[in-house]
């Protein structure tokens, strides 16, 4: 359980962190306090809910995928007015284009790294990674019936045809 933390935490600190990045260096965006914060939050909740836990390019999971994500956009808005509400403190230090004693919930290469984080862990504390146990023999082996003895026949000469081409 602790591993799959540090691993949810890490893969959310990455990706929240690269999305930040994009956004505050590609994009230009340094300050994205108000509506644009919530938007950013919300992004980076359903990007780190879609590639924590389960990947989504596995068999039968885009599901699963569709649901983190939506979940995420909605823990992300949470855990940015949370952030704003109650955890709202000045930064230190400066970052290009924001100055010293900014709120960190302005900084979108910080706050989208925290609720990547915080999603990112949820998620992939939640997934387990395991299938259930298959029992040896339990399986039981199914043969098709033939129905009529003309399909019989047919089958019977397939087999005979192609163990003469052998």
């Amino acid at each position: 359980m602790l591993k799959r933390l540090v691993v949810g935490l890490l893969k959310g600190v990455v990706v929240g962190a690269l999305l930040g990045a994009a956004v505050h260096f590609g994009l230009g965006w340094t300050d994205a306090s108000g509506l644009l914060g919530y938007l950013l939050a919300m992004g980076a909740g359903a990007t780190s809910g879609v590639l924590a836990g389960t990947p989504p390019w596995r068999q039968a999971t885009w599901i699963e995928s569709l649901l983190k994500a939506g979940a995420g956009l909605g823990v992300g808005a949470l855990l940015y007015w949370l952030g704003v509400r109650w955890g709202d403190f000045p930064l230190p230090f400066a970052l290009p284009g924001l100055a010293a004693g900014s709120s960190w919930t302005r900084a979108p290469i910080l706050f989208m790294a925290a609720v990547s984080a915080v999603f990112g862990a949820l998620v992939e504390l939640d997934n387990t990674g395991d299938e259930p146990p298959v029992e040896r023999g339990s399986a039981k082996k199914v043969r098709a019936r033939v129905e009529r003895a003309e399909d019989a026949e047919l089958l019977a000469e397939r087999s005979r045809r192609a163990e003469r081409k052998r």
